[in-house]
């Protein structure tokens, strides 16, 4: 298993009646030789508030040799480095835990993605 932090972004959530959101963009790809069922993508911060609702993003199944980009939220505190930790899971055991002392502008790098939640093949 690999896992990618592609970058991240703030926003405000008025919908879960929250402040400043921190969003990260991450990419979890199955290196192995069996298929994971129940992947999951898991986001914490250093200035994390309450818990958000998409502070953990799941899917079915990630097939070998595929990857899936997901979207995970954290509630932050306004104006604060955020610093992340990123937990890759299959049916709740961790199978990697990566952090990121200071992630890079989403919009720098090549803008939000479009394929969030899609299974694809691994990128070279």
């Amino acid at each position: 298993m690999a896992v990618e932090i592609l970058g991240c972004n703030t926003g405000i959530d008025i919908m879960n009646g929250m402040g400043e959101v921190t969003n990260a963009y991450v990419v979890v790809k199955n290196t192995g030789t069996v298929d994971l069922p129940n992947t999951c993508g898991l986001l914490r911060a250093n200035d994390e508030g309450r818990e958000h609702p998409d502070k953990k993003s799941c899917i079915a199944n990630l097939p070998v040799q595929n990857q899936v980009t997901l979207k995970l939220t954290v509630d932050s505190t306004y104006k604060e480095n955020t610093v992340i930790q990123v937990d890759a899971l299959s049916n709740d055991a961790v199978l990697l835990r990566i952090d990121k002392q200071s992630c890079r502008d989403i919009q720098l790098i090549g803008g939000v993605p479009a394929d969030v939640g899609v299974v694809k093949p691994i990128q070279p």
